[in-house]
């Protein structure tokens, strides 16, 4: 029974000694156990353009924003169409911190991928990539207003439809017909009044 009692105050002792010393030094005890947390790997948190975005307008730079800073000396970044794997990027990336920037040419509309290796602080590789869509205006199509100018004649009437074949203005073709068998009847009834005489 003395072991045991020696034994169960020992613990509480041990343990009134952790209480206070978290009370005390607070900084000290949550540094040893938050100290998994800090050690984790640096992540991606941001991307301009964002993933999956459509612009009008190409962009003048990329920029990456880890959660960690990234050590300037192994930061990569490439900017590639899906046809071409020819990097756009102008330059070498400039690292501030935890965010990295790359400029870039004037991309034409098409697709592109941001494809990124860096290291950060610690010493930790972070690879990845994201995708972008450039579409402007001048790659829109055609106005259907100005496709309906291009079938008018100078003076401003419509000419023949290409797609149907048929005339969009002057005399419909059924009224020739009836006036063709309005002909016929009054010139058969004449010839058979003529006979009744």
């Amino acid at each position: 029974m003395t072991a045991i009692r020696t034994r169960v105050t020992s613990t509480a002792l041990a343990s009134t000694a952790l209480a206070a010393a978290v009370i005390a030094g607070g900084a000290a005890v949550p540094a040893t156990v938050l100290a998994p947390v800090a050690a984790a790997h640096s992540v991606l948190v941001a991307v301009d353009p964002q993933d999956g975005a459509t612009l009008d307008t190409s962009p003048d730079q990329v920029a990456l924003t880890f959660n960690e800073e990234i050590n300037q000396m192994f930061a990569s970044v490439a900017v590639t169409t899906g046809d071409d794997r020819t990097n756009l990027v102008v330059g070498e990336p400039t690292v501030e911190g935890e965010t990295v920037t790359a400029e870039v040419d004037d991309l034409p509309d098409g697709a592109y991928t941001v494809g990124y290796r860096v290291t950060s602080a610690d010493g930790h590789v972070v690879t990845g990539s994201s995708v972008f869509t450039v579409r402007s205006a001048a790659g829109a199509t055609g106005d259907p207003a100005g496709e309906a100018d291009d079938r008018a004649d100078p003076a401003g009437n419509q000419i023949a439809d290409e797609t149907s074949g048929e005339a969009t203005t002057g005399v419909n073709p059924a009224l020739w017909v009836v006036a063709g068998l309005a002909v016929l009847l009054i010139g058969g009834a004449v010839v058979l009044l003529r006979r009744g005489r």
